[in-house]
């Protein structure tokens, strides 16, 4: 048995253990694409979806507060009655009976989301990533 035929049986567990990281490198990568693709957007879209779900059941007041804003504390440049006009019941879409988030898009600080309500297609929505407060886009 020469010098280079042990060093072979030797280096076999090395092999062994190149080939496993190699393979869990791999698979690291194609999950954190599969996120990356699917999911990145996931707690963005869970906002708008549960705001859509308030207006459907006309709870105005609590989807009022999604948008950052509160019926004791009214925002500056939206107050409630301007929310009511564009989600309320006599809103030009009416009352919300349906909706369907489209595709998302990840900008700086916030996520743009598509939507359609009662079969039209509305302006798009901003979240903001930091505090999950919704407005339209562009703001």
């Amino acid at each position: 048995m020469g010098y280079l035929d042990e060093y072979a049986e030797s280096s076999w567990p090395y092999g062994k253990l190149v080939k496993a990281i190699a393979v869990a490198l791999l698979v690291g990568l194609f999950a954190y694409a599969f996120y990356w693709l699917f999911f990145r957007n996931w707690r963005e879209e869970r906002q708008v979806d549960q705001f859509l779900s308030l207006l459907e059941q006309r709870r105005y007041e609590q989807a009022y507060e999604r948008w950052g804003c509160s019926v004791a504390d009214p925002c500056r440049y939206y107050p409630y009655e301007e929310f009511l006009e564009d989600w309320g019941p006599g809103s030009p879409l009416g009352a919300v009976e349906s909706y369907d988030l489209g595709r998302s898009y990840t900008q700086a600080k916030g996520v743009i989301v598509e939507l359609a309500v009662n079969g039209q297609k509305q302006p798009n929505l901003w979240v903001e990533s930091d505090t999950g407060d919704i407005s339209f886009f562009p703001y």
